[in-house]
């Protein structure tokens, strides 16, 4: 019930904040949020072959009008440096990313940590907001208050999505 309540939540906020287009990378925690999206006609999903496109694609959505948010794993904030330091940051792009946290709490593949150590500081580095979601009673709150951040800062704005929240990734 409460994975039903935040995803929700998630959605009906984007939905408010008339962020109509997302842009993804498939993640295991980001899926939960995308079937929701598939079901509902207000939103127009696209799929990225590299999280750096996402970055480009919001870019140009907002340019023209409209609201997009890209949706990645934690190790695709490595892939979307220098799209991020070199167009979203100087052009104040409001650019809401919805990371799913891999390396941390409960993770079974090591290949996974050192990103998952790195991403904290690197959204530091390139002073870019940062929000955990860990629990579904604080999900509103954070996810209403880090929309409202992003489009009056006109920023990136990083919304992190825990295995707290999200429950831990069966291995494989």
């Amino acid at each position: 019930m409460a994975e039903t309540l935040w995803t929700h939540s998630i959605i009906a906020h984007l939905k408010r904040y008339n962020v109509r287009f997302l842009s993804y990378v498939p993640d295991s925690i980001i899926e939960r949020i995308l079937k929701l999206a598939r079901e509902d006609p207000f939103f127009d999903l696209l799929p990225l072959a590299r999280e750096e496109e996402g970055i480009g694609v919001v870019t140009g959505q907002y340019v023209g009008g409209q609201r997009g948010a890209v949706l990645l794993p934690t190790s695709g904030i490595g892939n979307a440096i220098n799209a991020l330091a070199s167009l979203a940051l100087p052009y104040q792009i409001p650019l809401p990313m919805f990371i799913g946290c891999r390396g941390e709490l409960g993770e079974f593949n090591p290949s996974q940590v050192p990103m998952g150590q790195a991403l904290r500081p690197i959204l530091d580095s390139l002073r870019i907001p940062r929000f955990e979601l860990t629990h579904p009673e604080e999900v509103d709150v954070i996810i209403d208050g880090a929309l409202k951040l992003a489009f009056a800062l006109e920023s990136p704005v990083a919304i992190l999505m825990s295995t707290q929240l999200a429950g831990w990734k069966d291995e494989k």
